[in-house]
C-alpha cells in the first residue's frame, strides 16, 4: 500500500476540514432561506402547512413556531459564546503547555536531529515541531469550535420547519 508524500498530506487534511465547514455552510444557508411563516412577500408560494388542523390556525402556528426558533437561536448563540470565552482561555492555555513541553525536548533547538524513526534522513527541529503542533492544536480546536457553532444553528433552524411539517402527519 502506497503512502501519500508529507507535503501532500499536509495539503489534504486541512483541505478536507475546508470541505466539511464549507458543506455546513451550505446546509445552513439551504435550511434558512425555508421560510417558517406562510408569508409570500418573499415570492415563494411554499408553506411549511398547506392543510389547517381542527381548532388551530396555520399561520398563527406558524407565527408562533418562529417566535420560539427564534427564542431558541438567540439563547443557544448567547450560551456558545459564553461557553467559547472560556474555552478559548483552556485552548490558549494548552497550547502554550504543547509549545513548552514540546519545544524544551531538545532545549527549543532550531538544528536538525536525525530521525529515529527514518534512519540516514533528518528530522525537523524540536522548535519547527512545537510551532507545527501547537498550530495543529489551535487549528483543530478552531475547526471543532465552528462545526459546533454551525450545527447548532442548523439544529435550530431545522427544528422549527420539523415542527411544523409534522402536523401535516397522515
Amino acid at each position: 500500500m502506497g503512502m501519500l508524500s508529507e507535503g501532500l498530506t499536509q495539503v489534504l487534511i486541512p483541505a478536507s476540514a475546508l470541505v466539511g465547514i464549507v458543506f455546513a455552510l451550505l446546509q445552513w444557508y439551504l435550511v434558512s432561506k425555508v421560510k417558517v411563516s406562510g408569508d409570500s412577500s418573499n415570492g415563494l408560494s411554499d408553506k411549511l402547512i398547506e392543510e389547517e388542523e381542527d381548532g388551530v390556525n396555520n399561520r398563527e402556528a406558524s407565527i408562533k413556531c418562529a417566535e420560539i426558533q427564534h427564542a431558541i437561536s438567540v439563547g443557544a448563540t448567547s450560551f456558545l459564546f459564553t461557553q467559547y470565552k472560556y474555552l478559548s482561555v483552556f485552548m490558549c492555555v494548552f497550547a502554550a503547555i504543547i509549545f513548552l513541553f514540546l519545544g524544551s525536548v531538545k532545549g527549543f533547538s532550531t538544528k536538525s536531529e536525525p530521525c529515529t524513526y527514518n534512519k540516514g534522513s533528518l528530522c525537523k527541529p524540536a522548535l519547527a515541531n512545537a510551532a507545527f503542533s501547537t498550530l495543529a492544536f489551535l487549528l483543530g480546536a478552531l475547526t471543532s469550535v465552528l462545526s459546533g457553532f454551525l450545527g447548532m444553528k442548523i439544529a435550530t433552524y431545522a427544528n422549527a420547519r420539523t415542527t411544523l411539517e409534522a402536523r401535516k402527519g397522515e
